[in-house]
């Protein structure tokens, strides 16, 4: 009998690609305040049950955990952008902790047995020079990561306190071709194509910035590996960091131009706090579970892969 699996919140990048990579093995039931827009995301997608849920309503939940008995429930759900989180505070804190704790409440006080995977952020981290691992100092500077820290900490509780099957997956940037246009690599993409087909200049803010931009598909492959190890914390990410200017760099390369002849600076694009550096420390936790450290698709790669689907798809007519 085929098992289900719960993706609350499950229309953004990961939830797409992770019922793909697996809605052929298990029936996907996915969260969303709007089916309408879901069904245009998953229409073609097999063995997928779309369902309106308030994550916030503690009778939806247990009603629906009940009725699907999922095997595992990915917490994907809340307002993701740092910058945004300043004027949409309780939206963000409602979305990514609110919901997670009553999810976890839920699943405790009705013994539902299921994994559970809360997906967390490298925003809980304190800004620093030094690789960040699972012992590194969390103090968040805005209030999207604030939430995702207490999320964090309360998963983190219901395993070592309650022993549920709880895990905290503390993901470093994400890059796919269902990522929000809004943000700095999708945009670096669309800067380079409406330079090269109309000559547009576009805005941005600090280029100075260094990530490790990680590639979708592949974070997805890392969460199902962990899933099948003891219940834990741990970090995804590549170890392949970059400055944003270099990413831009790449994307102007690839028609040969010079961005320079297509950029300028507006304060606008700037957050209130950003982290200059961030780097991850996560290969000795892949080692402990016997998982081999393996990313592919990075830097350069993560560039040419969004311009040719973007060009495909023709966004910018």
């Amino acid at each position: 009998m085929r098992k289900n699996v719960l993706l609350v919140g499950g229309t953004g990048q990961f939830g797409i690609t992770l019922a793909k990579k697996i809605s052929s093995k298990k029936n996907i039931i996915i969260t969303t305040r709007n089916i309408n827009e879901a069904n245009k995301r998953f229409g073609k997608i097999k063995n997928i049950v779309l369902k309106k849920l308030n994550i916030l309503d503690k009778k939806q939940i247990l009603k629906l955990l009940i009725r699907y008995k999922p095997s595992i429930v990915f917490y994907l759900a809340g307002q993701s952008s740092p910058k945004i989180s300043f004027s949409k505070k309780q939206e963000t804190l409602q979305s990514n902790f609110t919901g997670c704790k009553f999810f976890l409440e839920v699943i405790h006080s009705n013994r539902i047995n299921t994994k559970f995977l809360n997906a967390s952020s490298s925003e809980i981290f304190k800004p620093s020079q030094n690789k960040l691992g699972l012992n590194s100092k969390k103090k968040p500077i805005s209030p999207y990561g604030l939430a995702k820290l207490e999320s964090y900490k309360i998963t983190k509780f219901y395993r070592e306190v309650n022993n549920l099957n709880a895990f905290n997956a503390i993901i470093f940037n994400t890059e796919s071709k269902y990522r929000n246009m809004n943000y700095l690599i999708p945009k670096i993409c669309l800067a380079a194509i409406k330079a090269k087909k109309y000559n547009i200049k576009t805005s941005f803010g600090d280029l100075d910035v260094v990530r490790e931009w990680n590639w979708c598909d592949e974070q997805c492959k890392y969460m199902l590996k962990f899933l099948n190890k003891e219940p834990q914390d741990f970090i995804l990410s590549n170890n392949k960091p970059i400055s944003a200017k270099k990413m831009l760099n790449f994307a102007f390369n690839y028609f040969k131009l010079n961005y320079k002849n297509f950029i300028y600076f507006d304060k606008a694009n700037l957050r209130k706090k950003d982290f200059k550096l961030r780097l991850s420390d996560n290969k000795k936790i892949f080692k402990k579970n016997n998982i081999s450290f393996n990313y592919n698709i990075h830097r350069k790669k993560i560039i040419e892969k969004l311009i040719k689907y973007y060009l495909k798809k023709n966004f910018l007519k």
